[in-house]
């Protein structure tokens, strides 16, 4: 049996992107798609699935989900209030997300995703999910989270296939040989990190708070060189976010209501 509610830890540092549409460069995690932003997909996702406590690791331009967050309601709920009376709000056809629960932690400005997760630490009761706040994806959380129990490794991360920029895993069989990094990838056939992970807590062995830790390459070569790193192959729909051109193709997608990775 999966079980529900397991916490849900989502990266939201990242260096932020200007698009066209854009005076200045913003969050990826905040660039609205839909009458959403692109975090509020990511988490829809889970949500679906039956995991409603989120851990969101903060860090340049993070003021921008604080206050969308703390004014979830004032956004997104009809409300009624009188001027110059106590300033009470009444809020009206409340939200279906009412039941999320959501901590927000500062980890910094410059620190990378390995250092990011690490200072999530003592938010996390037991194995948690993590997720980057720029990808998008269909993929089955419950056949994720089965797959990392049956491997009983320390991770489970989602393998895709979209052209080679992320960092690919190596696979022969079912196992994970090796892990390049952007710089080192070869033109062979390959899976590469597509977010979407599971991890448990024993992660943090491997973890350090140093900004410069990285858990995309360091640490994930560390896994599979102990044979503690499994892959879930996801072979249909995944997105991410890094430029215009991708911006435009979600902004289509929800228009031809096409919202796959909001589709159980």
């Amino acid at each position: 049996m999966v079980p529900k509610d397991m916490q849900v830890v989502i990266l939201c540092g990242g260096e932020g992107i200007r698009l066209k549409s854009q005076n200045d460069f913003i969050s990826k995690a905040m660039v609205f798609i839909d009458d959403k932003p692109m975090l509020w997909h990511v988490m829809k996702r889970y949500s679906l699935f039956g995991h409603n406590e989120f851990i969101l690791a903060l860090g340049k331009y993070g003021e921008q989900i604080r206050d969308y967050f703390l004014n979830y309601n004032l956004y997104n709920n009809d409300i009624e209030f009188r001027m110059g009376e106590s300033g009470k709000i009444d809020y009206h056809s409340l939200s279906q997300e009412e039941n999320w629960k959501i901590t927000l932690v500062n980890t910094g400005e410059e620190a990378r995703t390995g250092a990011r997760l690490s200072r999530c630490k003592n938010y996390l009761e037991s194995d948690f999910m993590l997720s980057y706040a720029d990808c998008l994806s269909n993929v089955d959380l419950d056949k994720l989270i089965k797959l990392h129990k049956s491997n009983k490794k320390i991770a489970a991360v989602t393998g895709v296939m979209p052209p080679f920029r992320y960092g690919e895993f190596i696979m022969k069989g079912n196992k994970v040989s090796d892990f390049l990094p952007v710089s080192k990838l070869k033109a062979e056939s390959g899976y590469v990190n597509g977010g979407f992970m599971v991890l448990t807590k024993k992660i943090f062995n491997y973890l350090s708070s140093f900004n410069e830790c990285t858990l995309e390459n360091e640490v994930f070569q560390e896994l599979i060189a102990k044979n503690d790193l499994g892959i879930y192959k996801h072979d249909d729909f995944w997105q991410c976010l890094d430029n215009d051109r991708e911006f435009s193709y979600l902004k289509k997608l929800c228009q031809e209501n096409k919202r796959y990775w909001l589709q159980k």
